[in-house]
């Protein structure tokens, strides 16, 4: 992969190439093996091993990875001729080495890329996940035909996925979009992130940890995040509350977004993607509050149209993109 041009390596793909994807977070990870396409033929998903040191973490990944395709093989489907990643945390895009990350704490400096081309002998492909999300919806969701949007993903941490004029943004740094650490307040709840950051109000563990704050005699202990989005489903007034207050500091930081960068549309990954008007309707309120009334008008906001299948078609999107913008421009 050091040898070779990317362009070279995306040059001797096709629409046919088969690829396995791996999606990585504190929470899961998921395993595909999928197409250019984006097509998922098979899948698998274990828990990822936060609490161990990277090498440890990267075994446990690379022997559910041979077990996906001992499975393919058996069905006599194809090897994969490339792979693509998406990773929580601060990342180098090129490199493919993780500098940080809040939900992989043992995995700084991490050299994903290098050693999964190692082991597998293919070139390597690596995204943020909030990035791949992204791009997930705008080639096959509810994004299809827009050419500015940006994507919130709220689980495990809050980050933004950006594409402008139809091209995923990165910044200087690969940093763009990690609007988690913003301060919204001096305390509050944590999530993965500091006390009181945006990634404490309005992630999903941030919004558990905020609804024991607030309801102890109703959460003694912070609820899994889908016993919350359960409570608001079914109409409960103190998760309503809970999803409230956390959709009022979400629109401050989403203003920002908006006058800055004047998306067509912002998408919202999981949970927002279940628990729909709950949150957008209290999010938008507070867009138009903090932002002025009716000073301008505000983006779609939608919910992905790809749900519980983002992760996986995200998985495969650290390839995808670049193949079809170098293809098709």
């Amino acid at each position: 992969m050091a040898l070779r041009a990317i362009e070279n390596i995306l040059d001797d793909l096709s629409v046919s190439s088969k690829i396995l994807g791996i999606n990585i977070s504190g929470n899961k990870t998921i395993f595909v093996y999928g197409d250019m396409n984006g097509l998922v033929y098979e899948r698998m998903q274990h828990e990822t091993l936060t609490e161990q040191p990277f090498l440890e973490s990267f075994d446990a990944i690379c022997s559910q990875a041979d077990k996906l395709l001992k499975v393919c093989r058996a069905q006599g489907l194809s090897s994969p001729e490339v792979i693509s990643v998406a990773v929580s945390g601060d990342l180098d895009v090129v490199k493919g080495t993780i500098l940080s990350s809040p939900d992989l704490p043992h995995w700084e400096g991490a050299q994903l890329k290098g050693r999964l081309g190692v082991r597998y002998n293919l070139p390597v492909f690596v995204e943020h996940r909030s990035n791949a999300a992204a791009l997930g919806e705008f080639y096959f969701g509810v994004g299809i035909g827009v050419q500015d949007l940006i994507l919130i993903d709220l689980e495990p941490v809050v980050a933004v996925g950006i594409i402008l004029q139809g091209t995923l943004y990165h910044g200087a740094n690969d940093a763009a979009g990690e609007i988690g650490r913003m301060r919204m307040a001096g305390s509050g709840p944590a999530g993965l992130g500091e006390h009181g950051s945006l990634t404490g109000f309005a992630s999903g563990p941030g919004m558990a940890e905020l609804a024991s704050l607030r309801y102890p005699g109703r959460w003694p202990s912070p609820p899994k995040p889908y016993e919350l989005v359960k409570a608001v489903k079914v109409g409960e007034a103190e998760a309503l509350g809970v999803v409230a207050e956390s959709a009022d500091h979400l629109g401050k930081a989403l203003l920002w977004l908006i006058f800055t960068l004047d998306p067509e549309m912002v998408i919202f990954g999981h949970p927002g993607d279940v628990l729909g008007e709950s949150l957008l309707t209290p999010l938008r309120d507070s867009v138009l509050r903090y932002g002025g009334g009716e000073a301008r008008q505000l983006p779609r906001l939608a919910v992905s149209k790809l749900a519980g299948r983002l992760d996986d078609v995200a998985a495969l999107m650290a390839v995808i993109d670049p193949y079809r913008q170098r293809k098709y421009g």
